[in-house]
């Protein structure tokens, strides 16, 4: 019998157009809700038109039928078409919004509004619609009228100031990640949304922000300058970790070298026959914070220690070594990937003018729903379909809902993270910030591993285990608690803890778990409803089930790295550990949709999920471009396929500014303000003049001139330009906590808003076992004496064995 989808019966309307909001909408479908795309006559999806295309269709009158961009954007679908901006479409809006759950809006509040469907104007056709909103800037704050881009986006949020090389211009990260992250935040916001409507009876409004989306994903600017004053620059051939990952060319592509805590550079080392340079005082805190000769000392002898073994030959032979070794595929690589066939995470799909196409899928696999995609739809091609339907669904009977803050979505929800490092406590982290009760487990025989992340230490008298920016980050509105589970009083605390816990958070590779004793169906028998989510790098079931993935693996196998780089260039690092944070915020979109199963259903589930399937999922428009096209878009630098002039160019004082032209009329007001008519035509050869134009002016006041002008740009801002920026402070894009020992540190808030759920909490993250004692009696119902015992023995601690 065929599983439901876990959005069975959610409806979403999706009124947006380009990447990250028909992203947003995309998942929400592939997830099972009921989407239906409105589109305008004729031309529809300005994505219809991006391509790339067949060949037999490229200039065929139903090429705008075969855009490998809008196929993978909008799989999981329905296309009407209404006639724009008349008061026929006014009316059909409105018919359709009141029978709709969600409206996703590729654009801000304040333009809504000024067509007449805005929030408040959707609430009085629907009182409990959510409206989602996605864009360069937000909905509010200074900048929430700049124009935006994919570059742009990269530069404002601060990755271009990490990625590409340092004796040449900094670089946009591949693809349209930027676009992709926001529509994935966006539609985790989502979710949340639809889940405090059920619970508490009201919509809302989700407010996105590209640049913030890109300000999670590359925090390490602002992590770094706020606790070090350290302003890193750019080495993207090294990558965010120890100076041993980089990317090597071997007899049969490249092969990513990842070693990111002591143990794997020691693994390293010995796999590569080269312990004198573990053991070699030179080589010690080599990290790129602090990158010098002594990291192309290292990249040289590991290159030498390649010989003429192949890339997939050392892949395996490396995590034979539980070193996290990475291949480093092109879009074809990608289907041929293992774990992706094996798991079904390619989907052929038949569309009736594209024939046959391949898609990246569902990164996960679920015991209680079966989320599928089916094809993208022609256009208006249910138009008479959803029309007609709307004199037999009634629209939404309940009444106005009065202002003023609603509960957070997930309030009265508890979680246990038993996750460590990035995915999995972003992942909990996206919940803790709605409201959830998370509590986070950890041993004084094995701490969270970002806490002993040394390169990011602030230099206090603090213990380094409390003093990582990264740790401190992504564990906040947590309380902590330390449990060994590998002693059987520990895994009994668990199993009770489990009792009255909704969702249970976990990373480890498949094995882990199932040691522990803490598999699934053990935990299911002490509580059905429990929803539990395991993100490891490859899936459960995977043939690579037990390879180890960490960050920069992650986006080496997913694709970034390939699409990362200078044009006829190497493939570079996107300069952080984008890997664990992309996805993390997809397991965030597995994981509400479970949950939202559940709370109808009353049936809990496991989610097997994989981190390489995840990110995949961000590039799939480019891999979809290869299966339906066969184009690989490769690496263009900040250049763009389908923009006439596109760049990043130097400014004083050795900064750069981003600079995008989408149209003519763009080309036209860039040449105005340069005073040279050559710009107009867009031509690659006037980089020069624009260059020498930029290269005296300061880059944030650039920004704004050439914004005032019409014209997307951004300045590359490094850490202290984004804790600087008045548009972030406005929208509460950082948040301040106060750290015993540390003192107050800025960290990014979460890239979305709920205009009417009350204030997120913002509680610090836990000191390592902090809450123990208290948790134990209000959940496990230990005594004093049971936990004294408990301390004893190291079950229960606050100081890691290690540090003794």
């Amino acid at each position: 019998m065929t599983r439901p989808p876990p959005l069975a019966g959610v409806r979403v309307l999706d009124t947006s157009e380009g990447i990250g909001a028909p992203f947003c909408a995309k998942l929400l479908g592939d997830l099972g809700a009921d989407v239906v795309k409105v589109e305008r006559p004729g031309t529809g999806d300005e994505t219809r038109e991006m391509g790339p295309f067949p060949d037999d269709a490229a200039d065929g009158p139903t090429r705008h039928e075969a855009s490998a961009s809008f196929f993978f954007l909008n799989t999981s679908k329905r296309s009407v078409v209404l006639a724009a901006e008349t008061t026929r479409w006014r009316e059909q809006l409105a018919a359709l919004v009141q029978r709709f759950d969600v409206v996703v809006a590729g654009e801000t509040a304040e333009s809504l509004d000024a067509r007449g469907i805005g929030y408040d104007a959707l609430r009085r056709w629907n009182p409990e619609v959510v409206l989602t909103t996605i864009s360069g800037f937000g909905s509010f704050g200074p900048h929430s009228a700049y124009e935006s881009s994919h570059l742009v986006s990269c530069a404002v949020g601060g990755w271009t100031h990490l990625c590409g090389l340092p004796d040449a211009e900094p670089l946009q990260v591949g693809g349209a990640l930027s676009e992709t992250l926001a529509g994935a935040f966006a539609a985790a916001a989502t979710q949340l949304a639809v889940l405090g409507r059920m619970r508490h009876g009201r919509g809302d409004h989700v407010d996105v922000s590209v640049q913030q989306a890109v300000l999670a994903g590359a925090q390490i600017p602002t992590m770094l300058y706020e606790y070090r004053g350290i302003v890193p620059e750019r080495y993207s051939s090294v990558g965010a970790g120890a100076g041993a990952c980089c990317m090597l060319p071997t007899a049969d592509g490249t092969i990513g070298i990842n070693a990111l805590t002591g143990r794997q550079w020691r693994m390293l080392c010995d796999f590569f026959g080269r312990r004198d340079i573990a053991d070699d005082e030179r080589y010690r805190g080599v990290s790129w914070v602090n990158a010098d000769e002594r990291v192309d000392e290292i990249r040289a002898a590991f290159r030498e220690a390649l010989g003429d073994r192949t890339a997939e030959a050392l892949f395996h032979q490396a995590q034979a070594w539980r070193v996290p070794f990475g291949l480093v595929p092109d879009m074809a690589g990608m289907f041929a990937l293992p774990p992706h066939r094996h798991r079904g995470f390619i989907v052929p799909l038949d569309h009736p003018v594209a024939g046959t196409v391949e898609v990246p899928g569902i990164p996960f696999r679920a015991t209680g729903t079966e989320p599928r995609p089916y094809r993208p739809p022609l256009l208006g091609e249910h138009t008479e379909q959803v029309l007609s339907s709307l004199a037999e669904a009634p629209p939404s009977q309940s009444g106005e809902t009065p202002d003023g803050d609603s509960p957070l979505p997930l309030d009265g929800v508890r979680v246990l993270d038993l996750s460590m490092f990035f995915a999995g406590p972003v992942c909990a982290q996206i919940a803790a910030d709605a409201g959830a009760e998370v509590i986070k487990v950890e041993s004084v025989q094995r701490i969270d591993g970002w806490r002993g992340s040394a390169a990011s230490h602030a230099g206090t008298d603090l213990p380094g285990w409390e003093s990582s920016p990264y740790f401190n980050w992504v564990n906040r509105n947590k309380r902590g608690i330390t449990l060994n589970l590998k002693d059987a009083r520990g895994v009994s605390i668990i199993k009770r803890m489990v009792r009255d816990a909704d969702i249970l958070i976990e990373n480890y590779t498949p094995r882990v778990m199932a040691n522990f004793g803490l598999d699934y169906d053990t935990l299911r028998e002490i509580n059905p409803r429990l929803v539990m989510i395991s993100l490891s790098g490859f899936g459960a079931d995977s043939p690579w089930r037990d390879y180890v993935a960490f960050g920069m693996s992650t986006e080496q196998m997913a694709g970034f790295t390939h699409l990362t780089g200078y044009p006829d260039g190497e493939p570079l690092f996107t300069g952080t550990t984008g890997g664990d944070l992309f996805a993390g915020v997809m397991g965030a979109n597995a994981l509400f949709a479970a949950l939202n199963h559940r709370d109808r259903t009353g049936e809990g589930q496991h989610i097997d999920f994989g981190q390489v399937e995840a990110c995949s999922l961000y590039v799939g428009d480019a891999m979809t471009g290869w299966s339906l096209a066969g184009v690989d878009p490769g690496r263009v630098g900040n250049g763009h396929h389908h923009y006439p002039l596109q760049g990043v160019y130097p400014c004083r004082d050795n900064r750069w500014i981003a600079i995008t032209c989408k149209t003519a009329d763009h080309c036209a007001a860039l040449a105005e303000l340069i005073g040279d008519a050559a710009v107009a035509e867009g031509a690659a050869g006037c980089r020069d003049a624009i260059a020498a134009w930029t290269a005296p002016r300061d880059h944030v006041a650039l920004m704004a001139d050439l914004q005032a002008a019409g014209i997307p740009a951004g300045a590359v801002m490094n850490g202290p330009d984004l804790l600087a920026d008045t548009h972030l402070a406005a929208r509460g894009g950082l948040l301040v906590q106060d750290r015993p020992g540390l003192g107050p540190r800025r960290y990014p808030a979460q890239p979305y808003r709920f205009r009417r759920a009350a204030p997120p909490p913002n509680e610090r993250a836990p000191l390592l076992g902090e809450h123990s004692s208290e948790i134990l009696r209000e959940y496990a119902g230990l005594t004093d004496d049971d936990i004294a015992e408990l301390v004893i023995d190291d079950v229960v601690g606050t100081v890691p064995i290690a540090a003794r």
